[in-house]
């Protein structure tokens, strides 16, 4: 990674594995948002998911802290804990979007994430030629420059994409835009594979990437929006290709 706050956004994506109750977290987040477990379900009792789950309380009620953070359960006296209604997830959580698939690629999914980068990312690209400080210019052109060595290795291409869009948005300064962008860097790891298989699609992708790089470079406010804009617009056209219409 090339930049300590581009190292942030992406490596912070999703709620770490490590600990116990982090394996805990994972494992019913991914059973709710399945609908294993259904919306207005009661979960078994503290002590029949310590005995399930084999844990302590301490680490199933941490566990629950963080699921009711994320808005994918409640806790009411007498009631216990229950599972609450799509509406109320944070739906821009990471690990909300990454177990709501588990590993499935959606399509009305990707195109409803598209119309959210269609909408954020010009912006956040015309903010980055006016904000970006000189250490933020050259993390994004040293993403940028990975992403064009890379054009063949597709785990090192997506790498470099991630980063290069995650320091655009951090390089606008816009603090509310940092949950977008863990969003999108999630959607895009599960999109990229699918949506550019090829040298040929990742060198057309470098191509819009550097007319981005450029304008944002050169501080043109206006360019980088426009640039931003026609990579989305392109990437809205790929997954039309890909996916088909959105259903609904």
């Amino acid at each position: 990674m090339s930049s300590g706050t581009t190292q942030r956004l992406t490596a912070n994506r999703t709620y770490p594995r490590r600990s116990l109750h982090d394996q805990i977290v994972h494992g019913m987040g991914r059973r709710i948002a399945t609908g294993e477990i259904k919306p207005g379900q009661s979960l078994p009792s503290e002590e029949a998911l310590c005995s399930e789950l084999d844990v302590s309380r301490t680490a199933l009620r941490e566990a629950m802290k963080v699921l009711r953070a994320k808005g994918m359960i409640e806790s009411r006296p007498r009631r216990g804990i229950t599972v609450l209604a799509q509406e109320h997830w944070n739906a821009l959580d990471p690990d909300v979007l990454s177990w709501g698939h588990d590993g499935r690629v959606d399509g009305d999914c990707m195109h409803k994430l598209a119309e959210v980068r269609r909408i954020v990312e010009p912006a956040a690209a015309e903010l980055a030629a006016k904000r970006a400080t000189d250490s933020e210019l050259a993390a994004i052109q040293n993403a940028f420059d990975d992403m064009a060595k890379n054009i063949e290795n597709i785990d090192a291409f997506i790498d470099a994409d991630l980063r290069c869009h995650a320091a655009i948005i951090s390089a606008s300064h816009n603090e509310f835009l940092r949950p977008v962008a863990n969003v999108i860097c999630a959607a895009m790891l599960s999109s990229l594979r699918i949506t550019n298989p090829t040298v040929i699609q990742n060198r057309n992708s470098v191509n819009l990437h550097d007319a981005i790089n450029l304008a944002i470079q050169a501080r043109d406010p206006e360019g980088a929006r426009a640039a931003m804009a026609a990579h989305q617009a392109h990437m809205s056209n790929v997954i039309q290709t890909v996916f088909g219409e959105m259903t609904e």
